[in-house]
């Protein structure tokens, strides 16, 4: 017995000193919510998971390397509550996985990072963002600033700089890796962003272009016109009163289905503590399309309830109110069950009740 105790002793003094370098944290957040929705005669029953945030599983770490330099790294991955599918699921199977340094000079990594769009959560008062007036109607657009998958860059170098008195940068490039030898820049994503934060004020600005190429571009990142490159800028504020914090943006898609003018969406929204717990949250967003009878409006009222500082409940209502020549819908199917046709000119009307728990 002597001889185990004294043998363990001495495996944790020759390991002490290489863990006592390293930091590893094992982090989540499981989230599901009971969702209904209409569209004409279309109707959605059921639960979905990811609603207040997407359910995720990560691993984050980093290491001293001495002189303020540190190697860091992150693995994260999408996980589906509602379905039988394990880690790396969903739409987002890799939500990020990056390697990196860090030190003076801020971050620079290495892998499927975000794009400084996906950051767009923070001028935006409804959390739960596939209910979000500016995610749904900047994603049917087919924009790729909005707090969700087309702002996740694969085979990408981010730069984030240091905190320069409130003002930081944020750069990324991504490689689309295809047409080498006629054209190598064929789908490549690059942008940059600036976000400023001074006590109650928030501002961000952000540019993001995609070289356009048929063929060569995933889905979600052109909308199928070829050798054009993609364009598209955002400014987003929020100003926190103390009784209520007002939040909202602006962006404007430039691409090649647009003949003349740009695509434009808008929105604005109130967040408002009602106790030292809840709080109610307002969104009202437009689009203005280049195309003919081609906007939409939506507009979300939430409600969350923090149960304790890990766990959330939240209820509300999401409406879509489509054009002549629009069918954006979220929970229910946006095309006719008979048909399939695109169910345009009709509202999409949606509710949920979930929990949001975060470890």
């Amino acid at each position: 017995m002597q001889k185990k105790l004294i043998a363990l002793a001495v495996a944790g003094l020759v390991s002490a000193p290489v863990f006592a370098q390293s930091n590893v944290t094992v982090y989540g957040i499981a989230d599901a919510f009971f969702g209904y929705g209409k569209m004409d005669d279309n109707k959605f029953t059921g639960v979905e998971s990811g609603g207040w945030a997407g359910s995720r599983l990560g691993f984050k770490g980093s290491e001293d390397l001495g002189n303020g330099l540190k190697a860091v790294f992150t693995l994260e991955y999408g996980i589906e509550l509602d379905d039988n599918e394990g880690v790396g699921s969903g739409a987002s199977r890799s939500r990020q996985q990056f390697v990196g340094l860090q030190g003076g000079f801020g971050f620079i990594g290495l892998g499927r990072q975000y794009n400084p769009g996906y950051y767009v959560f923070k001028y935006d008062a409804i959390n739960v963002i596939p209910f979000s007036p500016q995610f749904i109607l900047a994603a049917n657009q087919g924009s790729n600033i909005v707090a969700g998958t087309p702002a996740r860059v694969s085979n990408a170098i981010n730069y984030k700089s240091p905190d320069f008195g409130g003002l930081t940068l944020n750069a990324i490039y991504g490689f689309n890796e295809a047409n080498q030898d006629n054209n190598r820049q064929a789908g490549d994503t690059a942008a940059v962003g600036a976000e400023y934060a001074n006590g109650p004020l928030a501002i961000g600005l952000i540019y993001s272009q995609v070289k356009q190429d048929a063929g060569a571009i995933p889905t979600e990142k052109f909308n199928g016109v070829a050798d054009d490159t993609k364009k598209e800028a955002y400014l987003g504020a929020a100003y926190d009163f103390g009784m209520f914090k007002l939040m909202g943006s602006y962006q404007i898609i430039k691409d090649a289905t647009a003949a003349e003018d740009d695509n434009k969406v808008w929105q604005v929204g109130s967040v408002v503590p009602v106790s030292s717990a809840g709080k109610v949250h307002l969104s009202y967003g437009r689009t203005d399309a280049d195309a003919d009878d081609s906007d939409a409006a939506a507009w979300s009222l939430m409600y969350s309830h923090s149960l304790s500082k890990r766990t959330l409940a939240y209820v509300g209502y999401t409406q879509v109110d489509n054009d002549d020549n629009t069918a954006y819908s979220v929970l229910a199917k946006r095309t006719d069950e008979t048909t399939g046709a695109p169910l345009f000119d009709e509202d999409s009307r949606n509710f949920l009740i979930g929990v949001n728990h975060s470890f």
